[in-house]
């Protein structure tokens, strides 16, 4: 016994798509191939897309943390460090002058 790469069985969805397929290489013409279809049972649209092929989900964000908080007196050192440009200059020691 052969042992198969996939080891779910196909869905017959997908065995009829292949089949199609298959059939579809060995018509010379549209007319061979037509005629090929019908003697099997086949329509030319279940060889165009795959039945298990699917589009993928679009992905989750995650969800998005709020900004720290900060208390009063900070939030006040920090709007005047801005307001007078001294941002880049926090926590460096002031220099003699």
């Amino acid at each position: 016994m052969a042992t198969d790469h996939n080891p779910r069985p196909m869905s017959r969805a997908w065995q009829r798509h292949r089949a199609a397929r298959t059939v579809a290489c060995q018509a010379h013409d549209a007319e061979d191939l037509a005629l090929l279809l019908d003697m099997l049972g086949l329509t030319a649209s279940e060889g165009r897309v795959s039945p298990e092929v699917s589009t993928p989900e679009p992905p989750v964000p995650e969800p998005r943390t709020p900004p720290p908080t900060l208390d009063p007196m900070s939030a006040c050192r920090l709007s005047n460090l801005l307001r007078d440009g001294k941002a880049g200059q926090a926590g460096r020691p002031a220099s003699p002058g």
